[in-house]
């Protein structure tokens, strides 16, 4: 049955119920329309429109009135966020809970894909799928060869400019991963050689880097066509939410399993064109979006209007009528958005400056919340004078740019557990920082005994807690061990760690796997090595603040400024924002000054240069809530009769300029 036979036309009524269940504020025509529509359509939905909280209440209404128990709903995204946000919000409702189990799917595209399509195709050939994990993987295939025969094929990528750790898996031939494909050296050499050993003994144990199931995935449909027709029909209605993050290899994917002018099947897609700040060069088999099945919400529960006006040149595809900031601080003076002038050849004054505007202008309660500096380019590399500022660690060489990455992963145990108290401070569950501490352990147990199989899964302190479900005393010891490493009030010290911490890691290891602590694998002693936590702040403040975070002090007032890339802060709110101005090929902010003014220029279609550019910055512009700043260099404003004329610009804009 078809989503249409599934369930009845949704009515006003059913409208009503969910913003009665879900407690929402009364909605406009376009969020009503998006809750009603039942055919497939693409959704762009703009930063701070409520897009999660609105997807929740359309799964919830079609969960109200779903009529199959064998078919179900699928939801994809590129995070848990729909999950989460079902648990926060309906998690104690019948509604709730039929969402989030059979015959409904909730994960991500990386997830749907391992379960319904790699691992079936691995299982076929009788591979067990050990880890789904770039990291293990490099690992397996640097143990397949020797150290001289290691040594050699890095020694030769490094003289090509190459990086080992980049190669992948283009073909299931696991018997001759390299053939029939280009490849910078010859089959005859010892290079190439070593690297098809190295890619052959990992993908045979069942090891693979994350973009790499999707070559799996493939391989089953080209082999089983059937299996895509039996999802279609598993799946009747399926929702893409962060479309705009789609990489190729995920949405052919999803086009060869859920193609869109399939009439059995709505595919309801829905993202920001507007952040498309992962960029490809790829252009996706089903662009996102279809303009021809198309509905647009373009008003921010998030910022005020002048944010929203300030923001909505910045708009690739551009907005109807343009952003709509629906923000109101009635009590509260109107906060000036900033432009913060310095010395081309001096940053080293503009944190202090944005913490004093911030002391200045917002009230403690809300700059103790989230207030962000960030940089479109956060880490140095081939730092050159004209270059100045570069990146994030020139306004504080305490930043850290390895910590922001998704990709993170802690150098030690201790490490991991450092941070995942301070997302303990940061966050306000303990979520983050229980997940950190799973990962590590099950890092652990794959460096400990790596002949042990433990499937990849995407949520590990979910995983861990099934694996021990029943095994009463392990589950115990897990949950002591997360108790110890992030809820006790001491202090986490190198005596602690040695002289207890790391032995009941290591017994809880040995008791996971039923294996014996005697024949422990080397690489493990390094990793369970004691580390210092990592300094966040000046080395005379005892605060105990987050990692990557400055502290301004004026007086008796203080705000901790946290330091990010945008990239990272993608999908965040945040009460404050400062951009600061960066390079690659060219100074950020500078490259933007036509849409900053608000020229007749830059209203026309930029070219393809400017676009990665203009995201960046409308992602970055539409993180606050109360107060938005931009870094500058002074030869930026220029002088003279220029200087003049670009500040009545800035300043009709939106701008107020603080020159330092």
């Amino acid at each position: 049955m078809n989503l249409n036979q599934l369930i009845d036309p949704i009515s006003d009524e059913d409208v009503e119920w969910v913003v009665d269940l879900m407690e929402l504020n009364a909605l406009d025509e376009p969020r009503r329309d998006f809750l009603k529509s039942m055919n497939t359509i693409d959704v762009s939905a703009c930063p701070g429109s409520g897009k999660t909280t609105l997807v929740v209440a359309k799964l919830a209404i079609l969960a109200r009135h779903w009529k199959s128990r064998t078919q179900g709903i699928c939801v994809l995204s590129h995070t848990n966020a729909a999950r989460e946000e079902i648990e926060r919000r309906l998690g104690g409702s019948d509604i709730g809970q039929r969402l989030l189990r059979y015959p409904h799917y909730i994960d991500t595209i990386h997830g749907f894909t391992g379960r319904f399509l790699a691992s079936p195709w691995l299982r076929s050939k009788g591979i067990t799928l050990a880890a789904i994990d770039d990291e293990l993987t490099h690992t397996a295939r640097r143990k397949a060869l020797t150290s001289w025969e290691y040594g050699g094929m890095k020694k030769a990528f490094d003289s090509a400019y190459l990086n080992v750790e980049k190669l992948r898996i283009e073909t299931v031939d696991f018997d001759n991963p390299l053939a029939g494909r280009a490849f910078h050296f010859a089959p005859h050499t010892a290079t190439y050689k070593s690297a098809s050993k190295a890619l052959s003994h990992a993908a045979k144990t069942g090891h693979f880097c994350f973009d790499e199931i999707f070559v799996l995935a493939n391989a089953l449909l080209d082999e089983e066509p059937a299996v895509a027709e039996a999802l279609r029909v598993r799946f009747p209605c399926i929702l893409v939410d962060e479309m705009q993050d789609t990489r190729h290899d995920q949405a052919s994917i999803l086009s060869r399993v859920f193609p869109r002018p399939d009439p059995d099947v709505c595919v309801i897609r829905v993202g920001d064109p507007n952040q498309e700040i992962f960029e490809e060069k790829i252009v996706l088999p089903e662009p996102f979006p279809d303009l021809t099945r198309f509905m647009e919400i373009s008003s921010s529960f998030r910022f005020s209007q002048a944010i929203a006006s300030i923001a909505t040149p910045f708009a690739y595809l551009p907005i109807t009528g343009g952003l709509i900031g629906l923000r109101r601080d009635v009590d509260s003076q109107p906060v000036p958005n900033t432009i913060i002038v310095f010395p081309d050849d001096d940053v080293s004054q503009v944190l202090d400056a944005y913490g004093r505007l911030l002391i200045e202008h917002l009230p403690e309660r809300i700059r103790k919340a989230n207030v962000f500096a960030l940089g479109a380019v956060h880490r140095l590399v081939d730092d050159k004078a004209k270059h100045y500022p570069k990146a994030v660690e020139h306004y504080w060489p305490l930043y850290q740019s390895g910590v922001n990455k998704a990709s993170f992963r802690p150098r030690t145990f201790a490490e991991g557990a450092h941070i995942a108290r301070r997302y303990l401070e940061r966050d306000a569950t303990a979520a983050s920082g229980v997940e950190m501490v799973a990962s590590c352990l099950l890092t652990l147990v794959r460096l400990a005994f790596p002949n042990t199989s433990i499937p990849a899964r995407s949520r590990n302190h979910q995983w861990l807690e099934q694996l021990m479900m029943g095994r009463t005393e392990l589950a115990t010891h897990y949950r002591e061990c997360v108790q110890h490493l992030l809820f006790d009030a001491a202090e986490l010290t190198k005596v602690v760690w040695e002289s207890t911490t790391a032995p009941a890691l290591l017994r809880l290891v040995e008791a996971m796997t039923g294996a014996d602590l005697a024949s422990i694998a080397a690489d493990a002693h390094p990793y369970l090595e004691w580390t210092p936590a990592p300094v966040a702040l000046d080395p005379g403040d005892t605060g105990g603040a987050l990692l990557n975070t400055y502290r301004f002090e004026d007086g008796l007032d203080s705000v901790d400024i946290r330091l990010s890339s945008i990239h990272a802060e993608k999908g965040k709110t945040h009460a404050a924002t400062l951009i600061l101005e960066t390079y690659n090929r060219t100074h950020f902010v500078n490259k933007l000054l036509p849409w900053l003014e608000g020229k007749p220029v830059a209203a026309k279609r930029p070219n393809e240069s400017a676009k990665k550019s203009m995201m960046l910055m409308y992602v970055g512009m539409t993180r606050p809530t109360h107060m938005l700043c931009i870094a500058m260099r002074k030869s930026s404003l220029g002088e003279g009769t220029a200087e003049v004329k670009r500040r009545a610009a800035l300043e009709e804009a939106g701008w107020s300029i603080l020159m330092i």
